[in-house]
């Protein structure tokens, strides 16, 4: 069998690419917010973790803080942050055994062990100690020798996927052949789930196929270790319940997020085309049946359709960023580097309050009320759209840090040894050596996804390439390279020749205001990368606080119910005022759109969310005050209309 991993691109090693401008104030309110200070103010990463060798939290919060606080740390480079990072990297190295276990006795899962490695991967990369190499080496011969006798289960079923992510880092290094017996097992113990995107199965509610009625009997029988071994006691067969543990493991949303890519690490050793377009078309029908217009798709645990009530957990944002990131790496497939944008520019910040000292379980594109009241998530707590430190359950509050790092790494990739590819378009340096001795230095100047020019200046000791992608948004696009001007269209990637020494790149990129039609009687609006949404004046009450962090509801100061009237009036502002003080802040955007609408009386709550937009007839507007109503990016929200209903479309003018 051919060993190699078969991979378009390549990912450059972390530290190479350091944000600027507004996003690296962005880290740096992430290092100044909870992932710097987080040990301070939560108990389930303070001295006591297990993974710290104490007596705490023993699963998976160590791991996945640390999958964000150590790519943080290393890539904004200062000493504080570094030194909390190797606390728990040192810690989890020492804690190997003789056989290769590592990590907390008290627990032996193989899930958290997966999250941890990638942090271990994450701080090789830019230290190079051997010490990770010998370690996972001794781990993974472990677990090749144990996995017959120990196999996957549960949480290591449904993911087993994300070990093929450390399995694949460490054989590019080391070249191991028995790597790959090991990701071959891994594979054949887990959820095929590239079989069940080859045919989705799940168009409705979770609701429909695990009734909730059943799932508050297993958390009566406490969970589901407790009813796959008795299924008896809900007066059910052992193969009934293990095909609803199937159902409940293939509509978390979490579980679907991180699932995408499970497509192409299969493709990676088995090379077959078609994995490809099982991602295409994974992605495609949870859009269809769950999406939501922010790049998501509901999930309030689980998946929950298309309605603007329900929510989707943060969790799944940052993992749907990760598999999008690895998509693209290995098919090379500019749809998945648009969608990365899409849910980075928006469902990412919105859910994060712009100073990194709160967050949301759930977010909703229709957001009117943040409080502590039941609504219509389909397992969820009373509380989980409220801000604050641990809203509904901690896996959030552990694993959110991951988004913004790992996206400034993922924003170039190499396609060949002398060829550097734009992945998404944010403000960054990307220094890098070869072994020969030569360099290269690409600075990227630009405020988008605010903005839509981008200047490349390129310092390079040999001749390179770029191939610069075309976001799918861009109607047509000015690529201008030293003296020569090409104007693009219809193209996914460019190529551009470099020769060494100095040049520039610009790109100017050409964004439309789009009315995206959502149902039957709804749009939304979206320019290049960024969804536009109401702008609701907010009013924040602490109901706790904790330490200098603190939980908050949110609760609305205007009115939100309005249709709007897409018609020639409409005009794109672009604002003077800097992007780069607290990106994605309410009080300062960098870009905003104006238009008609009217006050529409019978949109009214229900059950503390707005209700579904209804359907308004166009010979309403002969009898409605006209209103201008700002609607600004997305992400700078925390109260919001996205999904409108309308009663006409037309044009637009920009400014």
């Amino acid at each position: 069998m051919d060993k190699a991993l078969k991979s378009r691109f390549r990912q450059i090693d972390l530290g190479h690419i350091k944000p600027l401008g507004w996003l690296k104030k962005q880290l740096e309110l992430q290092m100044e917010g909870l992932t710097g200070h987080l040990d301070e103010v939560w108990h389930s990463v303070a001295a006591n973790s297990a993974w710290l060798g104490g007596d705490g939290e023993d699963w998976e919060r160590g791991p996945y803080y640390c999958d964000g606080l150590v790519p943080l740390a290393y890539i904004l480079g200062e000493d504080w942050l570094v030194n909390k990072a190797e606390k728990w990297v040192n810690s989890v190295l020492l804690s190997q055994n003789s056989e290769g276990f590592f990590g907390p006795k008290s627990n032996s899962d193989w899930w958290p062990r997966m999250v941890m490695l990638k942090a271990l991967m994450s701080y090789y990369e830019p230290t190079k100690d051997y010490r990770v190499i010998k370690f996972m080496l001794n781990y993974f011969r472990y677990e090749l020798s144990r996995l017959q006798s120990k196999p996957l289960e549960n949480w290591a079923w449904a993911r087993g996927f994300e070990n093929l992510i450390s399995v694949f880092w460490l054989y590019d290094r080391v070249k191991e052949p028995f790597l790959i017996d090991l990701a071959q097992v891994i594979l054949s113990q887990s959820i095929n789930w590239s079989e069940l995107f080859k045919k989705f199965p799940y168009h409705e509610k979770t609701e429909e196929y695990l009734p909730k009625d059943f799932m508050a009997k297993v958390k009566c029988y406490s969970g589901w270790s407790k009813v796959l071994s008795n299924p008896q006691e809900l007066c059910l067969t052992k193969q009934e319940v293990e095909e609803l543990f199937f159902i409940y493991h293939t509509t978390h949303v979490v579980n679907v997020a991180m699932a995408l890519k499970e497509p192409a690490m299969r493709y990676q050793i088995e090379h077959e085309d078609n994995y490809r377009e099982i991602a295409l078309k994974a992605i495609d029908d949870l859009m269809r049946y769950h999406g939501q217009p922010n790049g998501m798709f509901s999930g309030d645990e689980h998946l929950n359709g298309r309605v603007t009530t329900q929510g989707t957990e943060l969790c799944a944002v940052v993992e749907m960023m990760y598999s999008l990131e690895n998509l693209f790496r290995v098919f090379g497939e500019r749809k998945f580097a648009d969608h990365l944008e899409k849910v980075a520019y928006n469902a990412l910040p919105a859910t994060i309050r712009p100073k990194f000292c709160a967050h949301q379980y759930d977010q909703q594109v229709n957001q009117v009320l943040c409080n502590v009241q039941k609504r219509d998530w389909y397992n969820n707590n009373d509380d989980s759209n409220i801000f604050g430190l641990e809203p509904n359950f901690g896996c959030c509050t552990a694993n959110m840090h991951q988004g913004w790092p790992k996206l400034v790494k993922n924003l170039f990739m190499m396609a060949q040894s002398d060829t550097f590819v734009t992945v998404a378009y944010a403000p960054c340096v990307l220094n890098y050596s070869w072994q020969d001795g030569n360099q290269c230095q690409i600075v990227e100047e630009t405020d988008y996804p605010f903005d839509d020019e981008v200047i490349l200046s390129i310092f390079t000791t040999k001749d390179i390439r770029i191939m610069i992608r075309i976001p799918s948004w861009s109607k047509s696009t000015l690529v201008a390279f030293n003296a020569q001007r090409r104007e693009v269209s219809g193209e996914s990637f460019v190529l551009l020749e470099i020769p060494k020494g100095k040049s520039k790149v610009n790109l100017r990129f050409n964004f439309d205001l789009e009315t995206v039609p959502w149902s039957d009687h709804t749009i939304y609006l979206q320019r290049g990368p960024l969804v536009y949404s109401l702008r609701i004046d907010e009013e924040w009450k602490k109901i706790r606080t904790i330490g200098q962090f603190g939980d908050f509801e949110v609760y609305p100061k205007s009115d939100w119910n309005y249709a709007l009237i897409p018609s020639d009036g409409i005009r794109v502002v672009k604002m003077t005022a800097p992007c780069d003080e607290v990106p994605f802040y309410s009080q300062a955007v960098p870009i905003k759109v104006q238009l008609k609408a009217f006050k529409v009386p019978e949109w009214t709550m229900r059950n503390g969310s707005a209700d579904d937009p209804p359907l308004v007839r166009e010979d309403r507007i002969k009898f409605a005050t006209i209103d201008t109503v700002e609607l600004v990016p997305y992400g700078c929200t925390a109260l919001r209309i996205t999904e409108f209903p309308y009663v006409k479309e037309g044009g637009f003018s920009h400014e």
